[in-house]
């Protein structure tokens, strides 16, 4: 057997002075009797505490103890050890100690003796054991050295090994070592060295693997522990080798392996979380060196565990491995040989230090200062080994050890990815080499590889991205190309017409040539043969990874904008952003055929609902903490500008690809190249752009007219302390060298002087570096061309350029360098590079750019978001609405509708109209209750659990459609929540509404209307044919009552004809109805006064829209108008006032467009729904009601009366009584409407039109009431005064239909009844009211007279005379009660002081027009047939009225001389009434009434007896008219005689004669009348047309002035 080649060594004792057996057994006995006395009480008083501090509730000396005696009684079990006593291990010792003589043959021990050693290590440990009080007095050296030498013994089994290494991870475990002990840095060095350096000799493979795992275990817990922190950075890379050497042996169980890398995972998270508490280094060059120096000596490879040996012997190998070979310089074998001397002397070195630092006591340990805890340079080595593991280039890594490297990293970057961050040392190696192999392990299909490379990725850029910003963008870019099918392979997306065509980049950046553009290379390269892309699209399960991948990307809630701030603005970057949206949403459109829940484009479709999700969750940051957020970020402005610098770049890269003298003039034009004159910035352009073509580039500068640029364009470049070779593959990889041997000799030209300024060693000249230099041009190709068979050879090519340098040969060393580094490495002209060396040029051109792009910008901020969401609205919203159609599951059904709902909010959010109404219309499409052929006619109605509901085909299919319905609560929500952002959406949403309530599904609060007869009331759904009834009056209060009442009733069943409903039709119809509650629509015009005008605007125009017959979902021709009843025009109609009501104080900008809707129904009255019409003649009313109060608004108002006029004469009956209501509630809000300086025309004229209307009558009359009667009759004016009198005579006659015919009035009177129904007592008592009205107008007549600018010669005819023809008019009415009462008022004007003048045309008006006129409508036929004996009555009142008119005027008239023209009338007048009286009453009371008037005349000169000698005298006259139809009546009055008796009776009429006059007319008659000359010419009367003058109404009492009348009627 081997034994292992290092050994531990006991510690010597010191030797001692002899002295006396006896005494020193004494001694010996004693100390030894009194030590185990005097430390017993310590013991137990320190039990307690050592309990407390380690990880168990025994003494840590019985556990030791009882380790100890594990570990010998497995060695005693051994046929090695099982003769061995412990005492006879080391006989004599004692002797010698106490003075004895040692046995010669003491020094020929036993074989077994030989092997004592391993247990004299726990006999002394048990003797330290014996004097150690506490746990913190024990050498954890001397504690763990015997356990220790048992590991590395080569002759111990394995399960002594065991056994021993069970022990040392127990005292671990439960703390008994710890960071206090003593020496327990130099314990755990020797624990780690023994652990890595353990030997056993091997049995069979699952006890061997026992060890293996328990080695493992002692590993973990060594470095897990809290002594692990103090192991040193040697011990730690050991450690490490000896895990990862487990995990790579395939002859290993596969159990044990797992463990190893279990350990490993542990191990490595531990040392990990070491970098938070490691003090970051000082970024400098110096320091930087010193780490990778530091780090480079330790390097460690994994240990190999020998095959077919009858030892398991685990050892480490010193010497670094070189992982890059591709950056290796070629050495000269002299340099080989003395790196390989260097490195075989420190390894020496290292050995002879282990072995010394194993020899030494635990007493002289303590002295020894510790070593340096591990720190960067152990962690960066196992970062360097993880990652070099990944290399897939690398044939001796297999995909075993790649999966344990990625499952290791990935815990490696999930405990200290940030902390990396903070470690240049670290992260070089995460940005390159990681980076490089994740990459290029990406593209493989064997799944368990790919899924972890892939986790990796994903958590190195989760933790790592700001530092990884073009890697980032690598990755991402073959991500979209590796799931992306090509071009011809791409089907047609599915357009949404409400979104239109998806939208287009601003920067529309062109697919570069490869490697012209960013300079990023891709994982997706070319194999070397120029075979084709060995990228295919991925399918299948490496589709549903890479997506998953992708998927965690999105997952960030800032990967979206990090992706448009640092790539679609980033001037040498792709459109990130907007491929990322691209692709998501191509791919998010499944085949339906193929749909799955678990299909990929649902990962596309979840990464595109995270984005939007991510933009409406930072719509909640607070404004305060946004401002913080903000300060550092660049704002949108400049955002926006480097766009559009991005476009010119890119515009003049296609430009410059073209025509390279045309790009560059169209830069300068836009200020990206400062001036085409100026070289320098020419060339710094063309350098640092990477969209330009590399070919085009280099025959551009190959030019001799752009000798100045190439010139600027070589000297950007650092040449210093660089090989001619690297100078010039640095030059060449900027551009393609061109083909023509002057450009290429100019090019080298150029190169050769600027290389050589730098001053390069071995370089003589710079003719000897143009010649070098073409030499390794020509070396290239003929190293690398297929072509050439024969290559050239370091001799061959040292004889090209011998004696060139200057007439020197350049050094031997340097030519074989430059040989070397072309023979490994071609010079790869940009667009030639493919396969790994293209990909490799690629990644070190990304490196490069990476240094100067700066760190990933991470902008958690909303400020950039609504660029982003404008951008790309129309793609998300369009695969949001195809997977909500396709959708066949609630999960994707409640992301569709969420992804609905956010757009919304986030146009809202940023006041995006045009994108919210895209959103509404989508959703309301969706819910399919836009197209609606459905016949509301055929819809029933039936009786659910006592709720009626109408089953129709409409709520039928609706309640069928789940997603119908789903769409319609988040169409609704969405308008209720942001209903100021809706602009032309309301169109769909208003013709959701007309179906639904077509279809009776409304809430029946929103079917509410205001009513000015009934207060509120019902829409009507269906128009009914009411039955024709004759001559019958309308009893209720409107239209709309009626029509409601009658659709209440229960005698018209439409419904009765048609089947019943199942039970299915029913339960759908329920559902709609839930969902119509669901949707909240009442709601949705509740708050209508917090809408915008805008928006307001347009809900308006969208009412008038859709109330029109017009629709968004398909073109309808507009429809002439109809009488048949349409309840949508109605709705609309009554929502339109509504919202103007409740927005009264903007009603300046909705009133153009209601009164525009208002006036077509209006105008088209006479071809319209009456209940249509009347409904508008209703909100127009409101209208103006609401807008009294306004000023601004009065000419609106009296335009919308005025309109009122135009209403047909047919349909005035039918809509007068609502119309007359509202007229009448628009008087009493305000009364300034009605100032005298407005246009009366109007008003009059509505009042007039309806004088005569059953219903509408009172409503009217009240109006013309409270105008006259309020202020005090101030209303009255001069402007409208003739309409008001006009307004009271029609009133008053139409109280004529109080008259009934003659047989009525019998039969009424013989059945007991009375002659007037309820409407036509009204109707009188209007007459009546009316007549008093008029004659009380007489008292504004003055203040009229005096206000007006008239012709005084005109004033009486204007005021006065319109009083007296009116009641003159009405006394001929053919109602008694109206008739009596005109006479009472007629005789009260006539007698009137101040109703005429000294003007005698004024007196012979009254007769003529007045009087007279009455007299002549009393004697026609047709008059008096309406009320025979009535009109008798009349008769004998007006043979009074105008007798009495007669005297009262009569002594003012004798000096005028038509005097006798004018009695002789009223003679002539009372025999007419003599002849056509038909009683005694009338023919009783003109004798008498003549007899009055005789008897007052008597009293003047003009009249009496003596003057009858003249035959013409009026005395003659006179008698001589009436004896023709009362002969007697002379005898009667004036008997002949002459006695002193007839003096008296005639002076006694001249008495009663003045009382008549001062009773009647108030005042005494003239002493001396005024005298009219003959020769004054009477001014014409107007004449009035009784025929035209309208009839009359009401009555008020006038009990006062009967009574005056019963007084002057008996005196007379």
């Amino acid at each position: 057997m081997t034994e292992g080649s290092t050994s531990s060594v006991l510690p010597s004792k010191s030797q001692t002075t002899l002295e006396p057996a006896s005494a020193l057994l004494a001694s010996s006995v004693s100390s030894t009797f009194g030590s185990r006395l005097a430390t017993q009480k310590v013991v137990q008083n320190l039990h307690t505490e050592d309990l407390e501090e380690s990880g168990c509730e025994i003494q840590w000396s019985h556990l030791v103890h009882a380790e100890i005696i594990s570990v010998t009684s497995a060695m005693r079990r051994n046929s090695r050890w099982s003769g061995m006593s412990v005492s006879g291990l080391s006989m004599g010792s004692l002797g010698m100690n106490m003075g004895l003589r040692g046995r010669d043959n003491q020094k020929d021990s036993t074989y077994r003796n030989q092997e004592s050693p391993l247990m004299i290590g726990f006999n002394d440990l048990r003797s330290r054991l014996a004097s150690t009080a506490s746990a913190k007095d024990m050498d954890a050296v001397a504690l763990l050295d015997p356990f220790l030498e048992v590991i590395q013994s080569g002759d111990t089994n394995g399960p002594i090994t065991g056994a021993a290494l069970s022990s040392v991870e127990k005292l671990l475990l439960y703390k008994i070592i710890n960071k206090d002990s003593l020496n327990v840095a130099h314990a755990m060095q020797r624990l780690a060295l023994a652990a890595t350096h353990c030997k056993f000799v091997a049995s069979d493979s699952v006890s061997d693997e026992i060890v293996l795992l328990k080695i493992l275990q002692v590993l973990r817990i060594a470095l897990t522990s809290g002594p692990g922190s103090l192991l040193s950075d040697e011990s730690v890379c050991s450690m490490i080798e000896t895990g990862l050497s487990m995990c790579c042996q395939l002859q290993l169980s596969e159990m044990l392996r797992k463990s190893a890398e279990h350990t490993m995972t542990v191990i490595t998270k531990t040392m990990f979380e070491r970098l938070r508490t490691i003090s970051i280094p000082v970024e400098t060059t110096d320091n930087e060196t010193a780490e990778v120096e530091e780090s480079e000596t330790i390097l460690v490879q994994t240990a190999s565990i020998q095959e077919g040996s009858e030892h398991v012997n685990l050892t480490i190998n010193h010497n670094p491995a070189t992982v890059e070979t591709e950056a290796e310089a070629v050495l000269s074998e002299m340099a080989k040989e003395h790196a390989k001397e260097k490195g075989v002397a420190q390894d020496a070195e290292k050995d002879d230090a282990t072995l010394n630092s194993d020899a030494k006591t635990p007493e002289a340990l303590s002295e020894t200062p510790p070593p340096k805890s591990y720190g960067l340079p152990a962690i960066r080595e196992l970062l360097r080994v993880l990652v070099s593991l990944l290399n897939p280039h690398d044939q001796q890594h297999t995909d075993r050890m790649r999966l344990m490297a990625l499952s290791i990293l990935d815990v490696t970057l999930e405990v200290g990815g940030q902390s990396i961050t903070k470690f240049s040392a670290l992260m070089s190696l995460v940005s390159d080499d990681l980076c490089k192999y994740l990459f290029q392990l990406a593209r493989t299909d064997n799944i368990p590889i790919l899924t972890l490379a892939l986790r990796v990725i994903s958590t190195v850029f989760n933790t790592m991205s700001r530092h990884l910003k073009l890697q980032q963008e690598l990755f991402l870019s073959f991500l979209l190309e590796r799931l992306s099918p090509p071009a011809f392979a791409l089907k047609p997306l599915p357009v949404n017409p409400d979104f239109g065509e998806p939208h287009r980049p601003t920067v529309a950046t062109p697919e570069p040539e490869a490697g012209s553009r960013t300079g990023s290379p891709s994982p997706s390269t070319k194999s070397s043969k120029g075979d084709k892309q060995d990228t295919t699209t991925a399918h299948g399960e490496v589709r549903e990874l890479l997506l998953e991948c992708l998927g965690q990307f999105a997952r960030s809630p800032t990967f979206m904008v990090d992706l448009w701030v640092n790539y679609d603005c980033g001037l040498d970057c792709s459109d990130m952003f907007q491929e990322m949206i691209k692709f998501l949403t191509r791919n998010s459109f499944p085949e339906s055929t193929t749909y799955s829940a678990s299909n990929s484009h649902m990962l596309c479709m979840d990464s595109l609902l995270l984005f939007i999700n991510h933009m409406v969750d930072r719509l909640s940051i607070p404004r305060e903490e946004a401002d913080v957020l903000n300060k550092n970020l660049e704002s949108c402005e400049t955002m926006h500008q480097r766009r559009l610098q991005k476009e010119v770049l890119v515009k003049g890269a296609i430009k410059f690809d073209e025509n390279p003298k045309a790009g560059l003039a169209y830069l300068e034009a836009h200020n990206m190249i400062s001036s085409l004159n100026d070289p320098a910035g020419v060339a710094h352009f063309l350098k640092s752009s990477t969209r330009l073509s590399k070919k085009l580039l280099g025959e551009y500068l190959a030019k001799p007219a752009n000798s100045e640029v190439l010139k600027a364009f070589v000297q950007l470049f650092d040449f210093h302390g660089k090989r001619l070779d690297e100078s010039l593959r640095e030059l060449l990889e900027t551009f393609r060298l061109p083909g023509e041997s002057q450009q290429i000799e100019r090019i080298m030209d150029l190169f050769a002087e600027t290389y050589f300024a730098t001053k390069p060693r071995a370089i003589a000249s710079q003719d000897a570096a143009f010649i070098l230099g073409y030499a390794i041009v020509m070396l290239n190709t003929d190293q690398h061309n297929r072509g050439v068979k024969d290559r050239m050879s370091l001799a061959q090519f040292s004889n090209n350029v011998r004696g060139v340098n200057n007439g020197q040969n350049f050094p031997p060393e340097y030519l074989a360098e430059i040989y070397e580094a072309i023979r490994k490495r071609e010079i790869v002209l940009p667009q030639e590079q493919e396969g790994q060396l293209g990909f490799n040029y690629a990644w070190k051109e990304l490196l490069r750019r990476a240094d100067v792009a700066g760190p990933l910008v991470v902008s958690y901020t909303s400020m950039y978001d609504k660029e982003l969401f404008v951008s790309s609205w129309r793609s998300v919203m369009s695969a949001i609405s195809y997977a909500f159609n396709m959708a066949q599951d609630d999960a994707t059904l409640q992301k569709s509708l969420t992804g609905y709902y956010q757009c919304a909010i986030l146009a809202a959010h940023y006041q995006l109209p045009d994108i919210f109404d895209r959103v509404t219309m989508s959703l309301a499409r969706m819910t399919g209750l836009l197209d609606t052929p459905h016949n509301p006619a055929d819809n029933r109605d039936v009786t659910v659990d006592g709720v009626t509901i109408t089953v129709s085909d409409l709520a039928v299919q609706f309640g069928k459609s789940y997603k119908g319905q789903l769409a319609a609560v988040v169409a609704f929500g969405v308008a209720n929540e942001h209903g100021n952002m809706i602009r032309a959406g309301w169109k769909p949403i208003l013709e959701i509404i007309k179906n639904l309530f077509v279809n009776n599904l409304l809430p029946g609060s929103m079917l509410e209307v205001e009513d000015f007869v009934s207060g509120t009331t019902m829409i009507l759904l269906k128009a009914p044919v009411v039955p024709e009834v004759k001559d019958k009056i309308r009893q209720d209060s409107s239209l709309l009552s009626t029509l409601s009442s009658y659709l209440l009733s229960s005698s018209y069943s439409y419904e009765s004809a048609r089947e019943e409903p199942t039970a299915e039709e029913i339960e759908s119809t329920r559902c709609t109805a839930d969902c119509v509650a669901a949707c909240r629509l009442e709601e949705l015009f509740a708050d209508i006064r917090l809408l915008e005008d805008l928006p307001l605007t347009q809900l308006m125009e969208a009412i008038k829209f859709v109330a029109d017959g017009n629709s968004v979902s398909k073109a309808i021709k507009p429809q002439p108008p109809t009488k048949l009843y349409n309840p949508a025009s109605v709705f609309f109609l009554e929502l339109m006032i509504s919202l103007t009501v409740q927005n009264r104080y903007r009603v300046q900008a909705l009133w153009p467009i209601v009164f525009e809707h208002l006036s077509d129904i209006i105008r088209e009255a006479g071809s319209q729904s009456v209940l249509l019409v009347e409904r508008a003649v209703v909100g127009l009313l409101r209208l103006c009601i609401r807008l009294a109060h306004n000023d601004d608004m009065n000419r609106e108002v009296l335009d919308a009366l005025d309109l009122l006029l135009g209403l047909p004469i047919d349909v005035v009956p039918e809509v007068a009584e609502q119309m007359m209501a509202g007229v009448l509630m628009l008087l009493k809000a305000d009364s300034s409407c009605v100032r005298p300086n407005l246009n009366w025309d109007v008003l009059f004229a509505l009042l007039s039109s309806t004088s005569n209307h059953p219903e509408a009558a009172k409503y009217s009359f009240e109006a013309i009431s409270m105008f006259v009667a309020e202020n005090d009759g101030e209303n009255v004016s001069v402007e409208n005064y003739a309409d008001c009198v006009d307004l009271l005579i029609r009133f008053a006659a139409a109280g004529a239909v109080g008259a009934e015919s003659p047989m009525k009035q019998e039969s009424n009177q013989r059945r007991g009844k009375g002659h007037m129904s309820k409407a036509q007592a009204s109707a009188v008592e209007r007459a009546k009211m009316a007549v008093e009205m008029l004659y009380r107008l007489h008292s504004q007549a003055p203040r009229l007279i005096s206000e007006s600018k008239m012709n005084p010669e005109l004033t009486w005819s204007a005021y006065w005379f319109p009083i007296l023809v009116g009641l003159t008019q009405q006394c001929s009415n053919p109602c008694r009660d109206v008739r009596n009462h005109a006479m009472i008022y007629l005789q009260r004007a006539l007698l009137l002081p101040e109703i005429v003048t000294d003007k005698i045309t004024e007196w012979v008006v009254v007769f003529d027009k007045v009087l007279f006129k009455l007299l002549e409508d009393l004697l026609r036929p047709e008059t008096v047939h309406q009320d025979s004996a009535g009109f008798e009555e009349t008769r004998s009142k007006a043979c009074a009225i105008v007798c009495k008119t007669f005297l009262h005027y009569y002594f003012r008239l004798l000096e005028w001389e038509g005097l006798q023209p004018l009695w002789m009338n009223v003679l002539d007048y009372m025999d007419a009434f003599m002849q056509s009286a038909q009683s005694e009453q009338l023919y009783e009371a003109v004798p008498e009434s003549l007899k009055n008037c005789l008897l007052v005349m008597s009293t003047s000169e003009a009249f009496s007896e003596a003057s009858s000698n003249r035959p013409d005298s009026l005395w003659n006259v006179t008698w001589n008219r009436i004896n023709k139809f009362l002969p007697n009546l002379k005898s009667e009055i004036f008997p002949t005689q002459t006695s002193e008796g007839g003096s008296s009776y005639a002076a006694l009429m001249m008495g009663v004669g003045k009382n008549l006059f001062s009773v009647v007319g108030g005042s005494e008659p003239p002493v001396s009348p005024a005298v009219v000359s003959p020769s004054v010419s009477t001014p014409e009367v107007p004449q009035v047309d009784v025929d035209q003058v309208p009839d009359s109404q009401q009555e008020q009492s006038a009990a006062q002035g009967q009574a005056q009348e019963d007084e002057a009627s008996s005196l007379l």
